[in-house]
């Protein structure tokens, strides 16, 4: 028997979830093919050897309520960003070192189960690769890297009709990206009746964790958020504004933040754009009486560095106006 799912807090919306999409396939027509997507963007070193696998992990429960129920799951993600191989530019080299093909192995070793790879994630590769899935089900299909095709990050109507032509059933587990207006997030399911698509085990775990309605008064709830770039996680900051009592802000994303209260921060990353919504920000955690915590201070060095650095090479200064 499956795992059961997280229990949803008394008024909450309950989401439809990989077993009602299981019991909603056609009965007694063979295995059925249930796209998933998951996030494999997992850290890897100079050898291509998984560092930390707790994504993965975090995938396997849904990946085995689906070969378990004798249909087979074929697997989408994105790893890394590949920009050179969506321009053309790359000599292989990127491809090879942002393959999901790295994953694989790491998911036979979890599921013990049938894991096959094809090396696109659209087109006759993969028409091939699914029709020859065992009609008992119990394998798994991982497609290769999303993000080798620039269509997924702009939510092409073609490229998700590509993903969604191997799908009888859609399942979403990738809550990292869940938030993006991809191709294979919101695309794909845009695509394929309601009643066949839902959220898997770790995005309704996460769901329901997030959800603060039956807290005490005088309970307190801290976010901690990194990342990049503000632009993308604009709507995160802001509901968690809303949701939260304390938000701390990491990653290079807090630089973003340290401008556009006056600090000092060299060529760090910082999107130039969203300093004003930073300050915006900012002013409506104190309106509202919350608590936005910045990084107090950094390690800095003349530039980015390409590998690993001495302790010499670099000085630490405060982030706080006037700071350095």
């Amino acid at each position: 028997m499956p795992p059961t799912m997280p229990e949803y807090a008394p008024g909450q919306t309950r989401k439809r979830n990989v077993l009602d999409v299981l019991a909603a396939l056609p009965k007694g027509e063979g295995a059925k093919n249930v796209l998933v997507r998951v996030d494999f963007n997992v850290p890897m070193d100079a050898d291509g050897k998984i560092t930390d696998d707790s994504r993965i992990r975090g995938a396997i429960p849904t990946i085995e309520a689906i070969i378990k129920s004798g249909n087979n799951a074929i697997l989408m993600s994105h790893m890394g960003r590949p920009k050179k191989v969506q321009t053309g530019e790359d000599d292989g080299t990127q491809r090879a070192a942002l393959s999901l093909n790295h994953v694989i192995p790491k998911l036979k070793e979890l599921t013990g189960a049938d894991v096959r790879f094809v090396e696109d994630c659209i087109g006759d590769k993969v028409k091939d690769a699914v029709s020859e899935l065992p009609k008992e089900g119990g394998a798994i299909l991982v497609l290769e890297n999303l993000r080798f095709r620039k269509d997924e990050e702009k939510n092409v109507e073609s490229f998700a009709k590509g993903l969604a032509a191997s799908a009888d059933a859609y399942v979403n587990d990738a809550f990292g990206t869940a938030h993006r207006a991809h191709a294979s997030v919101s695309g794909v399911p845009a695509l394929l009746p309601k009643e066949l698509c839902g959220i898997g085990y770790l995005v309704a775990s996460e769901v329901a964790y997030l959800d603060f309605s039956n807290l005490g008064e005088k309970d307190k709830v801290a976010a901690i958020i990194g990342g990049s770039k503000v632009s993308t996680k604009l709507p995160v900051i802001k509901g968690l504004i809303n949701q939260v009592q304390i938000l701390v802000l990491g990653g290079g994303l807090a630089y973003t933040f340290a401008k556009a209260q006056g600090i000092s921060i060299g060529t760090s990353l910082c999107e130039e754009e969203m300093v004003e919504t930073a300050k915006q920000l900012i002013e409506e955690a104190k309106s509202k009486g919350k608590t936005l915590l910045l990084p107090i201070d950094a390690v800095c060095a003349k530039s980015f560095p390409s590998g690993p650095m001495s302790k010499e090479d670099t000085k630490t200064f405060d982030l706080v106006p006037g700071g350095g």
